[in-house]
C-alpha cells in the first residue's frame, strides 16, 4: 500500500511538473514574475546548509570552545546547543573535547544532548565522538548515561552495538529503556534475548523496543507470560507489535484477541490505540474484531 501511495505521488508530482512547464511557455510576455524571495529557503536554514556543507569558521568554533570550558555555566550549555543545532560535521570537535577532558554532569548533558542532534543529523562521523560518548555510557550518574546511550545510538557505525546491548543490564530504568530504543531505532535485533528477558520481569520501558524488534516467532512467547508479568506490560508490547506494517493480519487478529484477555486500563489503551492506527478506510479482520472487543469491555463495564 505505501508503495503504490508513493508511485501515486511521484506520478502526481510528475503531472503536475509538466504543467507548469507547459504554462511557463504560454506565460504571457506582460506576467508579472512571481515574488522576490518566495521560493527562496529561509535565511536561516541557507546558513545551516551551509555550515553541514562547509563546516563552521575556526573563530565561531574558538568562541565555543571558549564558552564550554568558561565560568558560566549558562553560556556553556547555550554554546552546546548552538553546535548541536548546526547541523555541522566539525562541531562535534568541541564538544567531544570538553568531553575528554572532563566537566560537570550538566555541562555534559547538554553537551550530550548537542551530540545527538549531531548524530540525528547523520553528521557525528568522527571516531574521537564515539569513542568519548561510548565512555560517558558508564558515567556514575544515570541522567548522563542516558544521554550518553541516546547520542551513542544515533552514530552511524556498528561498533556501537555491544554498548547498547550491555546497557539493557544497566541499574537505572531511563538508562535500559534508552538503550531498548536505540537498538529498536537502528533494528538491532541482537538486543531481543535481553529485551525479552527484561519484559519477563516486567520491565516497562523494555515493552516497545521488545515489540519492534520482535519476530513472529517469537509472540507466542510473550503471549504466554500472561499471568506472570504485570498486564500493562504485556499489553504495551502486544499492542505495540500489532501496530507495526509488516504483521500479517491473521497474527494480529490472534494479537488482538489475546490482549483482550488482559485486564486493566492498559488492555483497553492498546486496543484502542490499535484500532486508532489503522487508516480509516482500511478493512482489516483485526481492527473489526479489536473494535468489536472494545465494545464488548465498555458494555461489561
Amino acid at each position: 500500500m505505501l508503495v503504490i501511495r508513493a508511485a501515486t505521488v511521484v506520478a502526481f508530482g510528475l503531472v503536475l511538473g509538466a504543467a507548469a512547464a507547459r504554462a511557463a511557455e504560454t506565460k504571457p510576455a506582460d506576467a508579472k514574475p512571481a515574488a522576490a524571495g518566495a521560493a527562496k529557503p529561509s535565511k536561516a536554514k541557507a546558513a545551516k546548509d551551509k555550515a553541514a556543507k562547509d563546516g563552521l569558521p575556526a573563530a565561531r568554533l574558538d568562541a565555543a570552545r571558549a564558552a564550554l570550558v568558561g565560568d558560566d555555566d549558562a553560556a556553556a550549555i547555550a554554546a552546546a546547543s548552538s553546535l548541536g543545532a548546526s547541523g555541522a560535521a566539525n562541531a562535534a570537535e568541541p564538544l567531544a573535547e570538553l568531553l575528554a577532558v572532563g566537566t560537570s554532569p550538566s555541562r555534559a548533558e547538554a553537551v550530550l544532548d548537542a551530540l545527538a542532534k549531531l548524530g540525528a543529523a547523520g553528521v557525528l562521523t568522527a571516531p574521537r565522538a564515539l569513542d568519548v560518548v561510548d565512555l560517558y555510557c558508564g558515567h556514575r550518574a544515570p541522567e548522563v548515561r542516558q544521554r550518553a546511550i541516546k547520542a551513542l545510538g544515533t552514530i552511524k557505525d556498528p561498533r556501537v552495538v555491544p554498548t547498547l546491548v550491555a546497557r539493557l543490564g544497566d541499574v537505572a530504568p531511563g538508562v535500559r529503556a534508552a538503550a531498548g530504543e536505540a537498538l529498536a531505532a537502528r533494528k538491532e535485533r541482537a538486543g531481543t534475548p535481553r529485551l525479552f528477558a527484561l519484559v519477563k520481569r516486567g520491565d516497562a520501558g523494555a515493552a516497545s523496543p521488545l515489540a519492534a524488534l520482535a519476530t513472529p516467532d517469537l509472540i507466542p512467547q510473550i503471549a504466554e507470560l500472561a499471568g506472570t508479568v504485570d498486564d500493562a506490560v504485556l499489553a504495551t508490547a502486544l499492542g505495540d507489535y500489532a501496530q507495526r506494517s509488516d504483521v500479517p493480519d491473521r497474527q494480529r487478529l490472534d494479537v488482538v484477541r489475546t490482549i483482550a484477555k488482559l485486564s486493566g486500563a492498559g488492555a483497553t489503551t492498546a486496543l484502542v490505540e490499535y484500532v486508532a492506527s489503522v487508516p480509516a478506510k482500511e478493512e482489516r479482520p483485526s481492527k473489526r474484531e479489536a473494535q468489536k472487543l472494545l465494545d464488548q469491555r465498555e458494555s461489561a463495564q
